[in-house]
């Protein structure tokens, strides 16, 4: 007889099920936090992250705009709110976007003959003019977003899911008009694309779009969370919002409004549909408040804290690792570099990349090699962009690519400047950069003034193959007026026309430093002036040809207003004529140095030493005078066949884009070692204010002598 089998339970049954349900109702939310755009006033999303971190919060996945997309990229990495804090901090904002980041860097024969321009006009390949996308340049923000994603980016396989915290940035396809959502690639280039803000900043290419900031469709991306599955939704927004303001708002208003604008229907209904709106109050700070940092941390943290008793009960603090950032380190760093590949360069050729690269092919990866190659290659002034990213990554080695877009090869410049002694001047230069993908520059320039003017075409190779070998040559012809003055009173003009070829060939020395000799071929033709007594000028001509030794030092940081580095000129030159009777040997050593402390104090010291063995005609002598040679006089008032002048300056910041500056230099010129004499030496001393301005710094100084003679001078524009 078979046995019966049991009868299931209908209650039991009942009760298995119910439990289950609650089991799964009772089951965590996926939380987001979604980070809206907002330029500086961004900053508050790094208190809000303090505030959630004090109870053990940390979310599901991490979505931002713009500023929103670095600070949740940077808390997606596994940077905890007081690193990304010192991160903000050791950012220098007023310097991120300056038109030459690395020119202490560049090599010497890069700054041989280089015009500061105001404005350039770019030709593409067909010679058409191509109209600039962005007004700032932003290579050392690349270099800042590669220095501290690197890691992160290697340990996530280029996979935004795989970091610490799931992330996503949003950008605008320009191209469309559409929002993008970016979850993989080089998470520092896409953090790069998602605050690309129009106009001011260049587009970032990632595939087929064409992106910028994606505040312009979606500044509070609440949307893309709910797409990725969040049950709970925390939305920070510090956007400035639409109000009504004066006719005469600034350009930052401007965009910051016209944004707004266009995001205004996505941003409402995205704030609709977070569970949690937390709106800092900051509407004193705008977009540009970069130097508000405690503030505006301070406020997204006090904001927080009404919502963190219903949020702690979501709180779990085994999300979060602090293992991993660490972990990602030392994996990167015990890496070896399979092959290096190079992409986007369409004419430059790939030895002119690589030898600027110090990681190598079969050695381990160097983080800090890594860095000063990017900065290698910005310096090298070939490139718009440069991104180092990770491909075909396995447990112990990598792909490296280094992914390229070039600048244009052919430009033309304009610059101009005024100042009290030499009056109105300008220039207007065409360039051919990079010949043959060679990395040669060939440039013809026009130079005019009421003074002086000068054509000039130049050609320099910085690097001869792999080499730091360097070659530069230039055929010109000038033409100059030379106030002559006489117990400091101007009692006429010289003018003289000099036309010549030179070419130099020498080796650079850690970049920085040349050593070079060379020859130079030149005409001069000088024109007869009866008023000037102190030395005869009369109608000449002379043909002369010279060799030329000299050693130059050139590691400033800034070509107007220098921080730190210094500017060595070392100059032998032996010049003959057909008449073995007219020789002439010329020794100059020129040194100036600067040193900044405590980030506000920049010291300077200056000597100049120059001797001549005769003068074949005034024109060759040493000249001597103004605002920054010998305060107090003029411009080249002083001439003489032997020089000395040694000089300490000093600089300091008064308010935000104001310096007070002053100089003091004692010198003079004589005819010969024979009349030398120290109590001839004449003390000179000026001081007055600096501003730097898009056109040029803009000086007044008051120079006085100390017997009575004083001078104001004024000047606008980068010297040239």
């Amino acid at each position: 007889m078979k046995k019966a089998l049991p009868r299931k339970n209908p209650v039991c049954i009942t009760l298995i099920v119910l439990f289950v349900c609650q089991t799964i109702v009772a089951a965590p939310p996926k939380t987001a936090l979604v980070l809206s755009g907002g330029g500086a006033r961004g900053f508050a999303h790094i208190g809000v992250i303090r505030a959630l971190e004090e109870i053990g919060f940390y979310p599901d996945m991490i979505i931002g705009t713009s500023m929103g997309a670095l600070v949740g990229g940077l808390y997606a990495a596994g940077n905890t709110s007081q690193e990304i804090e010192s991160y903000i901090r050791h950012t220098k904002w007023d310097k991120l976007f300056s038109p030459q980041p690395y020119r202490d860097i560049e090599f010497v024969s890069q700054k041989i003959g280089d015009l500061p321009e105001l404005f350039s006009l770019k030709f593409d390949d067909n010679f058409n003019v191509i109209f600039p996308e962005n007004l700032l340049p932003t290579q050392k923000l690349q270099e800042r977003l590669f220095r501290v994603m690197v890691y992160p980016e290697y340990a996530s396989g280029g996979d935004f899911d795989s970091l610490l915290v799931p992330f996503r940035a949003v950008a605008t396809d320009i191209k469309t008009g559409k929002s993008v959502i970016l979850d993989h690639g080089s998470l520092g280039k896409s953090i790069a694309a998602s605050s690309a803000f129009p106009i001011i900043l260049a587009p970032v290419p990632i595939d087929s779009f064409l992106l910028v900031d994606g505040g312009l469709t979606n500044n509070v991306p609440a949307d893309v969370a709910k797409d990725m599955g969040a049950d709970f939704i925390i939305a920070v927004d510090v956007t400035s919002k639409i109000t009504t303001i004066s006719r005469n708002m600034d350009l930052v208003s401007y965009f910051n409004q016209a944004m707004n604008t266009l995001a205004y229907l996505t941003d409402t209904r995205n704030l609709n549909l977070s569970d949690i709106l937390i709106h800092p109050e900051i509407e004193e700070y705008s977009s540009s408040d970069f130097d508000a940092v405690d503030s505006l941390i301070q406020r997204g943290y006090k904001a927080t804290l009404p919502y963190l008793p219903e949020l702690k009960a979501m709180a779990d603090s085994s999300k979060w690792s602090a293992d991993y950032l660490p972990d990602a380190i030392d994996r990167l760093n015990n890496t070896v570099i399979r092959k290096i590949n190079i992409r986007g360069n369409r004419k430059t050729r790939p030895y002119i990349i690589k030898r600027e690269l110090l990681l190598k092919e079969g050695e381990r990866w160097k983080s800090a090699y890594a860095q000063r190659s990017l900065k290698n290659l910005f310096s090298t002034g070939l490139f718009r962009t440069v991104y180092l990213t990770f491909e075909n990554q396995s447990k112990d080695s990598t792909d490296i690519i280094i992914d390229v877009e070039e600048e244009k090869n052919a430009l033309f410049s304009f610059g101009a400047r005024y100042d009290s002694e030499r009056k109105a001047s300008a220039f207007i230069t065409a360039n051919y950069r990079n010949l043959f993908g060679t990395g040669i520059d060939n440039q013809l320039s026009l130079i005019i003034s009421d003074l002086y003017r000068k054509l000039e075409w130049n050609t320099r190779s910085t690097r001869v193959l792999t080499t730091t070998f360097t070659g530069y040559s230039s055929l010109y012809h000038k033409f100059e007026t030379v106030p002559l003055y006489q117990s400091g009173k101007r009692i006429g003009y010289g003018d003289y026309y000099r036309s010549g070829f030179e070419f130099n060939a020498g080796v650079q020395v850690r970049r920085v430093g040349l050593t070079a000799v060379g020859f130079k071929l030149e005409n001069t033709q000088t024109m007869e002036n009866n008023n000037y007594t102190l030395y005869p000028i009369k109608d000449e001509e002379i043909n002369t040809a010279s060799i030329i030794g000299r050693i130059i030092v050139e590691s400033t940081d800034d070509p107007d207003i220098p921080r730190r580095g210094r500017r060595n000129n070392i100059v032998w030159e032996h010049c003959f004529t057909k008449n073995e009777l007219n020789k002439m040997d010329r020794i100059l050593v020129e040194s100036t140095v600067y040193e900044t402390y405590n980030d506000n104090h920049t010291f300077s010291t200056r000597l100049k030493f120059g001797y001549l063995s005769r003068a074949l005609t005034q024109y060759d002598r040493f000249r001597l005078g103004g605002v920054n040679s010998l305060p107090g006089y003029h411009e080249s008032e002083l001439w003489g066949n032997l020089i000395l002048a040694i000089g300490i300056g000093y600089r300091t910041n008064l308010t935000s884009g104001i310096y007070a500056h002053m100089l003091a230099i004692a010198g003079n010129v004589w005819n010969s070692f024979d009349e030398f004499n120290w109590t001839d030496m004449k003390v000179g001393g000026r001081i007055g204010v600096l501003i730097p301005t898009p056109v040029g710094p803009v000086s007044l100084d008051y120079g006085y002598d100390f017997k009575n003679r004083s001078l104001i001078y004024f000047s606008i524009g980068h010297n040239f």
